[in-house]
């Protein structure tokens, strides 16, 4: 609950100022870039304005910061303790998705040279993320966020059954659940993956209905139905990924094999790209 919470949190933060961002300027993005320069506002929200300029600098800082702290949490042993490592994962989403935002507000839409590929190089990498994202909640984890391991999903698997059948409405359940995904195969080629998921996550709705639907014919306490509609959850989602484990961890490390450069250049671009404005004067406020 308290990580839905802040993720609503994060989403809410991100759109209210990307909308309170665009809002304040919208009359010169619509402008056609050859009458800007007779608007009042032009010197402020010109790119190296002092309004544009300051969205530039903290968008590339967001970004900064939120690849490094996620990286650091990641890799860095001291770190491993610092919280989940799926509510760093979703700041850094935040940050890095905030940040490009920003970034594109400083450009007015336009941009080109070292500036153009530094700015298509980053919203490369933020779609990649969005990507990324997709495929990291597709591999088994425990509550750390650490990927599990074979012998630990299938504890997990024993874990949830053993609960589930503790009561007769839970056998029943099991029963359901594992007989919805049992004609399903696993995929082999990136194609048949796609499909697949597409065809768990009907798969999985179904579930989730004939389990609401089963539960409230039962009239047990809401309080069990609820820790049972848990566990059913919990076990759809686990066969759910299990069936597609081997594809998703495959696509995921060409994923980062693509990501990873890109993240790179974008670094390099940025650099250049704001070695050259220092290099012309352009230094903000300072």
């Amino acid at each position: 609950m308290a990580h839905k919470v802040f993720v609503i949190f994060l989403v809410f933060v991100g759109l209210m100022a990307a909308l309170a961002v665009g809002l304040h300027g919208l009359e010169y993005y619509v402008t056609p870039v050859s009458e800007r320069v007779f608007r009042p506002d032009h010197k402020d929200l010109k790119p190296s304005g002092t309004y544009s300029h300051g969205l530039g600098i903290i968008g590339a800082s967001l970004i900064i910061v939120g690849v490094t702290t996620y990286s650091s949490r990641k890799r860095i042993r001291a770190f491993w303790s610092a919280g989940k490592l799926s509510s760093w994962l979703e700041f850094h989403i935040f940050l890095c998705l905030l940040g490009p935002v920003l970034v594109v507000y400083h450009t007015t839409f336009k941009a080109g040279g070292i500036a153009a590929i530094s700015l298509w190089t980053m919203l490369s990498v933020a779609a990649s993320g969005v990507i990324g994202r997709f495929l990291y909640v597709l591999i088994p984890r425990n509550v750390k966020g650490s990927e599990l391991s074979s012998e630990q999903i299938n504890q997990e698997f024993d874990r949830i059954g053993q609960s589930l059948r503790e009561s007769e409405i839970g056998s029943s359940l099991i029963k359901m659940v594992d007989s919805q995904f049992a004609a399903i195969k696993r995929p082999s080629t990136i194609w048949e993956t796609i499909s697949t998921l597409v065809h768990l996550v009907r798969v999985k709705n179904q579930v989730r209905h004939s389990t609401n639907r089963l539960l409230a014919q039962s009239h047990i306490p809401h309080h069990t139905a609820r820790t049972i509609s848990k566990a059913v959850s919990m076990r759809a989602s686990l066969i759910q990924r299990s069936i597609v484990l081997l594809q998703v961890e495959k696509l995921f490390y060409y994923w980062h094999a693509i990501h990873l450069p890109f993240t790179a250049m974008m670094f390099i671009t940025l650099a250049v790209h704001v070695g050259v404005a220092l290099w012309l004067g352009y230094r903000w406020i300072f």
